[in-house]
């Protein structure tokens, strides 16, 4: 059963040319108690997404349709009010750059309070021994709850970022790229601390990231964006090692595998198209080194192909043909 349901799901900037469509009918599907991952390259919309399921959209941007179902509930028609009721209590977010989320003039103590005191409704002498045990619970002394942001590491940071977001418990956790910014060995401190609680406490995450690698060593289930929407989901083992989608298949041989000796990477040429004035047809079909007249005049509908694998690709039944093609660096380069 999924405990967030998002349907034909549409965010635009507004800009001087025009309503920029940064989600453009997006559907998703996040069951309980899994980690989701949803990747794709920088301005696809992915962090848009996020900042619309918690209701923290900045002043250009608006929800312009669609439903956002979670627990039952569809939040795009509640007032701001009974959203604030749902955010950090029951649904909460994990930032990209834990510095610039913390107040860099309050001790973490502060901060810690003032969520579960104002939000969690806590009392001083139960907020303290809750702010210790979620300090334990990231695996951070709690000595430092004492301590300004900036005497922290990276990684520290980001562990009490962890820590405030899983506060009150909620049901479901919004991740937005949490180990970009950090060292590699610091990246599978954080991504094991996040697995470790994410199993203990039985929630639901949404991990976003731009890293293939990150996904497949977190997550359980994965939806590939592109310009806006999704072209593919699934459970991780099925996407990543058998994609249906030409850009899914792109996105496997452009990261390194450490299995996989010193063979080349294959880069995807060409940018993504401007979502100011989007394609006609499939919105990869510029980029893609597999389109057909039919591509680039008429949009793909996301259809099941496998167990609960949905790709919105016209030939997505000659996957097994066009993943031997994709893996040649010369494929791509002919698109």
């Amino acid at each position: 059963m999924s405990l967030l349901s998002v349907r034909s799901l549409r965010v635009t900037y507004a800009s001087r040319s025009g309503p920029v469509r940064a989600v453009d009918g997006m559907d998703l599907e996040v069951p309980a108690g899994s980690i989701t991952g949803l990747v794709g390259e920088s301005g696809c919309g992915k962090s848009t997404l996020g900042r619309a399921l918690m209701g923290v959209l900045p002043d250009a941007g608006r929800i312009a349709g669609g439903q956002v179902v979670f627990e039952g509930q569809d939040l795009i028609p509640l007032s701001e009010s009974a959203r604030r009721a749902i955010r950090w209590r029951r649904m909460s977010f994990i930032p990209q750059t834990a510095m610039n989320a913390l107040d860099p003039v309050q001790r973490l103590r502060g901060q810690m309070l003032e969520v579960l005191i104002e939000r969690g409704g806590f009392s001083r002498d139960r907020a303290l021994v809750r702010a210790a045990e979620l300090f334990r619970m990231v695996g951070l002394d709690p000595v430092r709850l004492a301590d300004y942001p900036h005497q922290f590491s990276g990684g520290m940071r980001q562990r009490a970022s962890i820590a405030l977001a899983l506060a009150l418990e909620p049901a479901l956790v919004i991740a937005d790229e949490p180990v970009t910014a950090l060292d590699v060995i610091v990246q599978r401190q954080v991504l094991d601390v996040l697995r470790e609680l994410q199993a203990r406490l039985n929630l639901a995450m949404i991990l976003v990231t731009h890293d293939m690698a990150v996904v497949a060593y977190a997550c359980d289930r994965v939806a590939v964006m592109y310009a806006g929407q999704v072209v593919e989901s699934g459970p991780v083992e099925a996407v990543l090692e058998r994609p249906l989608h030409p850009y899914t298949m792109g996105l496997t041989h452009a990261f390194p595998d450490v299995h996989g000796g010193s063979e080349a990477l294959v880069p995807i040429e060409g940018a993504p198209p401007s979502l100011l004035h989007p394609p006609t047809g499939c919105r990869f079909a510029a980029r893609c080194p597999f389109a057909q007249p039919r591509c680039h005049a008429e949009p793909p509908a996301s259809r099941a192909l496998g167990a609960d694998h949905l790709v919105a690709c016209w030939r997505a039944e000659e996957a097994p043909e066009l993943r031997a093609l994709a893996a040649t660096p010369a494929t791509w380069a002919a698109a």
